[in-house]
């Protein structure tokens, strides 16, 4: 499977990973706007909400994904770090899981890749999905037929059909219903380990 570098990736692209085995990141594409690259959504009281990256010099910039900086003029990682706290303290497992992610929401990030293939290692790491994560600083516009290309079909305007998730428990489902596709986070604080099948299966 070929993607974008994304921070905590929605769960469609961690059921098409699972069943990539491989997955290489694309840090030679440029950089696009309104793309998951430096968002993510979580389940809320009112629906989906955004989280969302800040980046030196803005989101217009045409450069190479490698290349995208973080911005340090706001301290968004510990507002984002209060509300998944908020969102997510009463979910099932959150206690178990948080002092894994916490310090990713601690240490500093320079560049938006290596925040977002942290977060990525983590998860492969925490589930066991034995998923092998590389990189690649060249760009190949198309791949073979064979290889899944999620660059440009993984969009958080649009979620075709096969793209919806499977329904799971979530922690304000009775008052938004169920929120699909949310970021694979949302599915590991609600499900646990569990979460593991659900990719796999």
């Amino acid at each position: 499977m070929i993607s974008s570098s994304i921070p905590f990736p929605p769960i469609y692209w961690w059921v098409k990973a699972c069943q990539s085995k491989t997955v290489t990141i694309d840090l030679g594409e440029h950089y696009q706007k309104m793309s998951y690259r430096n968002r993510y959504y979580l389940a809320a009281p009112e629906g989906k909400i955004l989280m969302s990256l800040p980046l030196e010099n803005g989101r217009n910039q045409r450069i190479s994904m490698k290349d995208v900086k973080l911005s340090d003029e706001t301290d968004w990682q510990s507002n984002q770090w209060k509300t998944i706290v908020s969102l997510y303290n009463r979910s099932p497992f959150f206690e178990y899981f948080e002092h894994y992610f916490k310090p990713l929401f601690e240490k500093p990030f320079d560049s938006l890749h290596a925040f977002n293939i942290a977060g990525i290692h983590q998860i492969n790491n925490l589930l066991k999905l034995g998923l092998n994560i590389e990189t690649t600083e060249i760009f190949t516009k198309h791949y073979p037929e064979g290889i899944t290309d999620l660059r440009n079909t993984l969009k958080p305007q649009s979620e075709p059909e096969e793209m919806k998730t499977t329904a799971y428990y979530q922690v304000f489902e009775d008052r938004a219903g169920f929120q699909s596709n949310c970021s694979v986070l949302d599915l590991l604080f609600c499900e646990g380990m569990a979460a593991r099948d659900f990719l796999l299966k």
